[in-house]
């Protein structure tokens, strides 16, 4: 990982690294959470205001856990004494390595604290629901509805992908009211010591670039992710 340590010594990744370390050597795995959450509050904004800011129908495309991170080549590496070649970031996420099959170990996820990260876009459904999805409000406060929220939870990534519903999801954080059940987790702890970001790509151990995440931020939780792997075991193992 020496890359890393050739960025310029101003770099807020290697400043947001100091840190990181500090908070692992002092075993404060929920500071480390609170961190992710810290460094990834500006894009949940950024995606929750842009289409107001826009013309109609040219706001930020959503965001998905399966291209917005980035990866490009397969991920190649051994587990549990099989080395595996030729899968792609996507198929290890629905393997049944990384894929959580019981539904009770899923998490409720806060709207008011964690990080769901909705992209609302339609130019009727963003002024039909501001306002209105509350307590004491026209719609009432916001409740899950199944069929329409969708939220694909990473861990230790610890962030919310949201697939469905992003209109009504927005309120929901807005007004700090509201959990979610994802619909899927997928528990990639096996991925996160066989990657690296080294400030701008994400390379294998083998030194290679397998492809750039659409946000850097995104590369700085995954390292902040590494130290939760080291201090905690998966809540999504037993």
């Amino acid at each position: 990982m020496n890359k890393i340590f050739r960025l310029p010594k101003e770099s807020p990744f290697l400043n947001l690294l100091r840190q990181t370390d500090k908070l692992a050597e002092a075993r404060n795995v929920e500071g480390l959470k609170d961190l992710i959450k810290l460094i990834l509050r500006p894009i949940q904004s950024e995606h929750l205001r842009d289409a107001y800011l826009k013309p109609d129908h040219e706001a930020r495309e959503s965001l998905s856990w399966a291209h917005s991170l980035g990866f490009k080549s397969y991920l190649q590496f051994s587990l549990n004494d099989t080395f595996y070649s030729h899968r792609t970031f996507i198929e290890w996420c629905t393997s049944e390595e990384c894929a959580v099959k019981n539904k009770n170990l899923y998490p409720r996820l806060k709207l008011s604290s964690d990080i769901v990260l909705p992209t609302p876009w339609h130019p009727l459904r963003i002024l039909r629901n501001i306002g209105s999805i509350g307590e004491f409000r026209a719609q009432g406060t916001f409740k899950q509805d199944p069929s329409n929220h969708i939220v694909i939870y990473h861990y230790p990534l610890m962030i919310g992908w949201v697939g469905g519903g992003n209109h009504s999801i927005m309120q929901g954080i807005i007004t700090g009211e509201g959990n979610l059940v994802p619909e899927e987790v997928h528990d990639i702890s096996p991925l996160i010591d066989e990657v690296y970001f080294d400030g701008v790509n994400w390379r294998d151990k083998k030194d290679r670039k397998i492809g750039q995440p659409k946000y850097q931020e995104f590369g700085w939780c995954w390292e902040i992710a590494r130290r939760i792997k080291a201090l905690e075991d998966s809540p999504f193992k037993g």
